[in-house]
């Protein structure tokens, strides 16, 4: 009979019940963040931190004192494993078209939020809610959706750059064609009624995000119980480099080197690929995501993006006229900030 892991919030508990000390559960708290953070299988967590309870449990020392900062000890742990060639991290498979619904309608559910505060103090107690503000979340999440999985699809499948160059040829019309829908909504009156009928319309954005994530769960049912055909060793290296690139954020030549190497591997020991290394996500698994190069180009877009409405705002300001709108200063001052957050946590991962 196998002996049965505890889950990870009685682990958790337990780290305070060891000494009577609840700041010890904090130290495997934070530990238990940081693992999730870099996405590392739940069982990877459960066995190092059962290790760690474990000796806590026998000298009677505080986890801080034995193995140091809670964020480091979980890199260090998780990169030991890496490097003895276990699976650690949880890769997923890349996202599918049929998500970009699912996707779209919790992206609207998160945007729904900050439209409600905007329009909900700004435009005072009675409001006419036009066609524009009540579906500008569900727009901007569906273009979101098809931005990640247009991204997702084609970075599996081809380079970089022509990844990018796919991406921007779907996604640069539906740009356009929000640019001309919206002001033609902005002219549609909906309803007229108090402020507080925004409290509905975010209960609504909600309720649409739950059945987004509802049908997201139920098409990985399907999808797993489906299973997937097997892959003769062109379709498995040519793969496992789209994933390393699409969920590890892998460079091209990184990425293709691997596959190299591993084709080589499985050449010597004259067995197929899929056979000597198992599936895509478990060979994946064993590699640690590039978290640097994933922060630079989440820097570059946010840094472009900022400039956009940095520029628009200032434009809006030396126009004569009543002033730039709140949409327009919210953008010059939101992107900017996160622009200048994303490039801060980036060093943070670095050192």
């Amino acid at each position: 009979m196998t002996r049965r892991e505890p889950p990870l919030p009685e682990l958790i508990d337990r780290f305070a019940d060891a000494r009577g000390v609840p700041e010890d559960s904090e130290w495997a708290s934070t530990a238990v963040g940081r693992f999730l953070l870099d996405d590392v299988r739940e069982e990877i967590m459960v066995r190092e931190l059962t290790e760690a309870l474990a000796v806590v449990e026998s000298t009677g020392q505080g986890p801080e004192e034995l193995f140091g900062p809670a964020v480091e000890w979980a890199r260090d742990r998780a990169a030991e494993a890496s490097a003895a060639g276990e699976p650690v991290q949880d890769v997923a498979p890349t996202y599918s078209w049929r998500g970009i619904p699912g996707f779209g309608l919790i992206f609207a559910a998160a945007l729904s939020v900050p439209v409600a505060l905007v329009f909900g103090f700004t435009d005072g107690w009675r409001q006419a809610f036009s066609w524009d503000v009540l579906l500008v979340p569900l727009l901007l999440g569906l273009l979101m959706s098809t931005v990640v999985v247009s991204w997702q699809r084609f970075v599996e499948r081809w380079t970089t750059v022509r990844a990018g160059a796919a991406t921007a040829a779907v996604v640069l019309p539906l740009v356009f064609g929000l640019a001309w829908l919206l002001p033609w909504l902005s002219a549609q009156t909906a309803f007229e009624g108090s402020a507080l009928w925004w409290v509905a319309v975010v209960a609504g954005h909600l309720g649409l995000g739950a059945l987004g994530f509802w049908t997201l769960v139920k098409q990985s049912g399907r999808e797993t119980a489906g299973g997937a055909a097997p892959l003769d060793d062109d379709a498995w290296a040519s793969s496992v480099a789209g994933l390393l690139r699409s969920r590890l954020s892998y460079g091209d030549a990184r990425a293709q080197g691997i596959a190299d190497e591993a084709r080589a591997h499985a050449a010597a020991s004259g067995r197929p690929l899929a056979e000597e290394f198992g599936t895509l996500q478990d060979y994946a698994a064993r590699f640690r995501p590039d978290r640097d190069r994933a922060m630079r180009w989440q820097g570059i877009l946010l840094t472009a993006v900022a400039v956009y409405w940095v520029g628009k705002l200032v434009v809006e300001l030396v126009t004569p006229g009543d002033g730039p709108g709140w949409w327009t200063v919210a953008g010059g001052v939101l992107f900017p900030l996160l622009a200048w957050w994303e490039r801060r946590r980036g060093g943070a991962v670095t050192r």
